[in-house]
């Protein structure tokens, strides 16, 4: 298993995926700036891959999608000179009105185009999150946003695969 960084916010930061090969770099409350202020952090930790998400906090900071943008060009441009494989993920839906899951969707349509540009891997794992009948499976979150032990459960299987 190659020596993996999760970097994000609380989401990643409150992850109880362990392993001696995990480096877990999420700080509840980043936005992609504060990640880009802190990516020199990042890229002085010794691993072979990054897997990144962020992006929920500038929505629900009101950040313009631009900046947002801007801010995730940035990172990926800085650790591109770093890691020999980054894999961007998708921002999970959460529960809230019509346009946060706008916002959300806008944004992930933004990182897989990222990624492809960058020929780079777009795990987007949303459809997880949902019931046969389409709707946000509760269970999964512990309030709408951050995930339960089951929402874990399932992030984890997937990013497990890709580790």
């Amino acid at each position: 298993m190659k020596k993996t960084i999760l970097l994000g916010d609380s989401i990643t930061e409150w992850n109880p995926l362990k392993d001696n090969n995990i480096i877990n770099m999420g700080v509840a409350g980043d936005t992609t700036r504060d990640i880009f202020w802190r990516i020199d952090e990042v890229k002085s930790i010794e691993a072979e891959k990054v897997i990144f998400m962020a992006g929920i906090n500038d929505i629900l900071m009101n950040f313009p999608f631009e900046k947002t943008c801007d801010f995730y060009n940035k990172i990926m441009s800085s650790l591109k000179e770093n890691f020999d494989e980054i894999i961007l993920m998708g921002i999970l839906p959460a529960v809230g009105d019509g346009k946060l899951s706008i916002n959300i969707l806008q944004i992930n349509r933004f990182i897989e185009d990222l990624a492809k540009e960058n020929n780079l891997i777009f795990l987007d794992i949303s459809e997880l999150f949902f019931d046969e009948e389409g709707s946000l499976n509760l269970s999964l979150y512990t309030d709408g946003l951050h995930l339960s032990s089951m929402g874990y459960q399932l992030l984890n299987n997937e990013l497990l695969k890709n580790i």
